[in-house]
């Protein structure tokens, strides 16, 4: 076995710095020649309207399916109830509760209708409520306690 005395070792130290410089500026040189910089931007942009739609998609249906998640959740719920006595209502109630929470919150991600061209008034903040998503029925998804 070789031992490299202190010469040596700087030597080959900076002849691995200089190759490591010279391959990052081989990959810098690349990367412009190739525009990726503008690529990955196109990507980005790209995959950022694709989830936005796939969010819009999924609000639009945990809203229009909210009463027949509700309606499962309180069949769910008597199931268990009536198989355990209600030993264990408060908890499905808080499961009930979580679970119509986070419904509502997927249910916020749609996005507003864009405003029709030619129309002066945009729309900035929340969507209007929809008059006919007033349900009477429909208990508060706010956890107590």
């Amino acid at each position: 076995m070789r031992v490299l005395n202190a010469d040596e070792s700087e030597e080959t130290l900076m002849s691995s710095a200089d190759q490591l410089r010279n391959a990052l500026r081989d990959l810098e040189t690349k990367a412009r020649e190739l525009e990726l910089d503008k690529k990955l931007s196109t990507f980005a942009d790209q995959a950022d309207q694709h989830l936005r739609r796939a969010a819009t998609t999924v609000g639009e249906l945990a809203h229009d399916n909210r009463g027949r998640i509700d309606d499962q959740l309180t069949r769910a719920g008597a199931a268990v109830d009536g198989k355990t006595d209600g030993r264990y209502s408060s908890y499905v109630g808080r499961v009930r509760t979580g679970v119509l929470t986070g419904v509502d919150w997927v249910a916020d991600q749609r996005q507003p209708d864009p405003s029709p061209p030619g129309s002066t008034t945009a729309s900035h903040g929340p969507e209007p409520s929809d008059p006919g998503d007033s349900d009477p029925t429909r208990e508060s998804t706010t956890p107590s306690g």
